[in-house]
């Protein structure tokens, strides 16, 4: 060994970073604990094929008593550090990745640790915070937040250390004769950091400084691309996790509880993928056959506390150590069988589900029924739910009674978004079921019990409550009424639903039941929630006149629905209504909306009186924030609303979207669709909608291009969307996203503004008399400044889209679905798809290459040049792309308003 001569030898291979390297070096030149005297830095070139070699040279020259530079050719990070190692002089070892920094005190920090505690552990840990593309802790930061410096994996095996980066080894007896592994892609600092923390049996934590690690907005870190690699699967089951539990167990007898969850940590990780990785689909069969021989040396207690893997999953992956086979959908989880159980100081006879060790997993008295929907519709008091469990599904069923024992079958409803995986695989499908009990019946009983039967064993179950579901799980005194005739509620109590005749008296009890209620549970402000109850109780029982509230963005209109209210106010004097608009008051566009119609503030005192009397909510946008008005109250008015939600759609879906969309989340009564493919992907999709709800109108807003389709300006309107991850999240205090530093260096940014400030373009506009319009999203606004837009007109946030894309000839997006607008008026479209665009959407019906309505270019300069030719035949839109645009839209007129306003109108006869 090297005598000791630093107290810190930082080691860094260098690859690909050269935007970053600086930052990552000046890090570590500018620790408080004092470069010159402490520091020891070790770069090594691993033939970074960028200008890293001049940049290591730079810093060499300025430091050459500190900084040892290192240029080879490319052999991975693990030769890299490990060639480090042995070049290291400093009593303790980081390993700091050169796109990442420390904070300024990290190094101080460490060594009055290590002076403190040096003879009970070799390593010490500080947190992982990201920043850039995302920000926030790494999720295994929680070991740092209690008061505890020194860990003993004894007691806490789950407290497990796996970033080297972020650590810091005493380098001879922490490492010593410690490599990692040459060509290990992944795992090679958990493996190396578990072999030294397992000397000692302990290792120390420091919370008061960070390591700050880089989420690139490019996407292109090692953490970000792992899914799609081959190595993340096979080869790293192979080389790293059996071999490692193999050598444990070899050494122990057993595997250590914390190496059992070093591995499992990473394992889940592939198990929890909703889809199959390409790269190991031929290979699936050795695949499982790698996770049952890590499952050999895990304890399902350690399987079972992995935290990013469902209930499903952990117990899918126990009954597979049980059987020593691949799970699989329906051979259900573990036997069942009969056993008394105390409960509530009474011996029962239940039906429970044990596994192989005879321990109970599941109880059928403990189950509950989740009630997604419960509302009336078409007629019906329609109940919507599903049970999840590990019982066998082909002996179940749920039913219901009612006062006088009628039996009440329900229909099946699946569940589709709700699937569980294990690595692109279903391997649980809840049991849906649907009660549609008619109003009649209703009136019939007074009560309506549910059972849960499973293999012939009953149980009347409690019923709880969703979100979207009308009753509440707060109160035990909700209820809601139906044609001012019925009250129906449910009785946390008895678990049963009570159905009553509806009068003023009754009302008046039972929203006394609620006030007493709601003190006896200290809710804050409950007189205020109470009187307001009462109040829209009283209003509508008395109220005659239908009331419509229409919303586009909560500051901003000029979209579908203040296209729809304009029409709605025109046939007023054909059916009697009151509409209103919603908005903010701070809004550019509330004050010109006041002049046309009657407009109120979003969230003030008349829009949550008018929200729980409302027949409809029209809305181009479907966040919880419109529909779920009562913030940290909702459940206390949730039983009051029974508006219609109509979603009107802020533009034409192309993927698969039901993840958000789903019926029993947002419960839309009507869903606008503007083409026959749009509709067929909903209704077929995994929404939960039928053709009942999904309705084939056109977009309200589509109205006001048709007429003007031929007006043409001598405009380019470039107008792209963002992307996740590009710019700050949303302030709260600022109530505005706010500037972001690192946006410059975004993929995003370096190719629009290369296009947008691009002189050929410039030269042919100008000769050709055409200015360029940069229409950038509200989300980007405040990065305007970063901009090369010399020449460029910035359209204003408070202008028209509708106005602007009338007067526009020639369009340039990316993804953003403002180009169905634009070609409604079969204007020319270019689409710039220098990235994938990084949704999560899954991929639907579209295809820009198949259906598309314009050319794709992938870099600017050929941007450019299309630009040109388009400018050069007069702005003209290529035939091909018509037959395009005629084939996919039903629709080319400007009776969508008409559609829609039908569609809304036979929901409230």
């Amino acid at each position: 060994m090297n005598v000791s001569s630093f107290e810190f030898s930082i080691v860094m291979p260098v690859y690909n970073v050269e935007e970053y390297l600086r930052e990552s070096i000046d890090s570590v030149i500018n620790q408080s604990i004092g470069f010159s005297d402490n520091i020891q830095l070790i770069l090594i070139n691993d033939g970074s094929p960028d200008n890293a070699d001049e940049i290591c040279l730079e810093y060499k020259g300025k430091f050459p008593d500190n900084i040892i530079y290192i240029n080879k050719e490319n052999e991975g990070v693990s030769v890299a550090r490990n060639i480090g190692l042995d070049e290291a002089k400093g009593k303790y070892i980081n390993f700091l990745d050169s796109d990442d920094y420390l904070d300024s005190d990290a190094l101080k920090k460490v060594k009055r640790f290590f002076d403190a505690h040096g003879e009970v552990v070799d390593l010490v840990a500080i947190p992982v915070v990201f920043f850039e593309g995302r920000t926030g802790d790494h999720r295994l930061n929680f070991k740092f937040k209690q008061e505890k410096e020194i860990i003993d994996i004894k007691d806490n095996p789950n407290y497990i250390q796996l970033s080297a980066a972020s650590t810091f080894i005493k380098r001879e007896e922490g490492i010593g004769d410690l490599r990692l592994t040459p060509g290990q892609k992944y795992g090679e600092d958990a493996s190396l950091l578990t072999d030294i923390i397992m000397k000692k049996g302990k290792y120390g934590v420091i919370n008061t400084t960070n390591y700050n690690y880089r989420i690139r907005n490019a996407g292109t870190s090692a953490l970000q691309n792992s899914e799609e690699s081959y190595e993340y699967y096979l080869p790293f089951f192979k080389e790293y996790s059996i071999p490692k539990l193999k050598n444990y167990f070899e050494k122990y007898g057993e595997v250590p509880k914390y190496v059992q969850n070093v591995i499992m940590y990473d394992v889940q990780w592939r198990i929890r993928l909703k889809e199959i990785p390409e790269v190991i689909q031929s290979e699936l069969d050795e695949y499982y056959g790698s996770i049952l021989e890590i499952l050999f040396y895990i304890d399902k207690d350690v399987i079972m506390k992995q935290k990013y893997l469902n209930w499903y999953q952990r117990h899918a992956l126990c009954n597979m150590k049980e059987t020593k086979k691949r799970f699989i959908l329906g051979k259900g989880f573990y036997k069942t069988e009969k056993r008394v159980n105390k409960r509530k100081k009474m011996k029962i006879n239940d039906y429970v589900v044990v596994d192989n060790d005879n321990s109970v997993k599941d109880y059928l008295f403990n189950r509950s029924l989740e009630i997604d929907l419960c509302e009336i519709r078409g007629g019906n008091l329609s109940i919507i739910g599903r049970l999840g469990s590990l019982f066998p599904q082909e002996n179940m069923k749920v039913y219901a009674l009612d006062s006088n024992d009628n039996y009440i079958s329900p229909k099946g409803y699946d569940f589709p978004t709700e699937d569980r995986y294990m690595t692109g695989e279903v391997i649980y499908k809840f049991f849906g079921f649907q009660f549609d009990i008619s109003l009649e019946e209703l009136k019939k009983t007074r009560t309506i019990r549910v059972f849960l039967e499973i293999d012939g064993n009953v149980v009347q179950v409690p019923l709880k409550f969703s979100s979207s579901a009308r009753l509440s799980n707060k109160i035990t005194n909700s209820y809601f009424v139906c044609n001012n005739e019925l009250m129906i509620g449910y009785n946390h109590k008895k678990n049963r639903f009570d159905i009553n005749k509806y009068s003023l008296k009754q009302m008046i009890k039972k929203e006394k039941m609620v006030r007493a209620e709601l003190g006896r549970k200290k809710v804050k402000n409950y007189k205020k929630i109470s009187n307001m109850r009462i109040l829209v109780r009283l209003l509508k029982m008395v109220k005659k006149t239908p009331i419509n509230l229409f919303m586009d963005r909560i500051d901003k209109a000029d979209d579908s629905a203040e296209v729809l209210i304009n029409y709605f106010e025109k046939e007023k004097k054909k059916r009697k209504q009151r509409n209103y608009f919603v908005l903010t008051k701070t809004s550019p566009d509330y004050k010109r909306l006041k002049e046309r119609f009657k407009v109120i503030p979003y969230k003030g005192r008349v829009h949550k009186i008018l929200f729980l009397l409302a027949d409809n909510l029209i809305s181009t946008h479907c966040d919880r924030f419109i529909y779920q008005l009562y913030t940290g109250t909702d459940n206390y008015f949730k039983d009051l609303k029974e508006f219609n939600f109509i979603f009107l759609q802020h533009g034409i879906i192309k993927d698969d979207m039901s993840d958000w969309l789903k019926r029993h989340d947002k419960n839309f009564r009507l869903f606008i669709t503007s083409t026959p493919l749009e509709q067929r992907s909903i209704i077929n999709g995994n929404y939960g909608y039928t053709s009942n709800e999904v309705k084939l109108t056109g977009l309200p807003r589509f109205d006001n291009l048709v007429n003007n389709a031929n007006i043409k300006e001598k405009i380019l309107l470039v107008m792209p969307t963002w992307r996740k991850g590009i710019i700050e999240e949303f302030s709260k205090e600022l109530n505005k996203r706010p500037y972001s530093e690192k946006f410059k260096e975004t993929e995003f940014f370096l190719n629009w503004n290369a296009f947008l400030s691009n002189d050929i373009l410039h030269k042919n506009l100008k000769k050709a008399g055409y200015k360029i319009v940069f229409v950038p999203h509200p989300s980007i606004r405040q990065q305007i400044r970063d901009f090369n837009i010399e020449n460029v007109e910035i359209a204003s946030y408070t202008e028209s889209y509708s106005s602007l894309l009338k007067r526009g000839s020639i369009l340039v997006t990316d993804y953003s679905s403002v180009y169905f607008d634009f070609a409604y008026m079969r204007k020319p479209i270019l689409y710039f798809h220098f990235d994938s665009g990084n949704w999560d959407n899954e991929k639907g019906y579209f295809s820009y290459q198949d259906m598309g309505f314009g050319d794709i270019l992938n870099n600017h300069l050929d941007l450019t040049n299309s630009v040109v030719k388009l400018i050069q035949s007069n702005a003209e839109t290529d035939a091909k792309y018509i037959e395009r645009v005629n084939k996919f839209f039903k629709y080319s007129d400007s009776d969508n308003c008409k559609r829609v306003y039908k569609e809304i109108i036979k929901l409230n006869q």
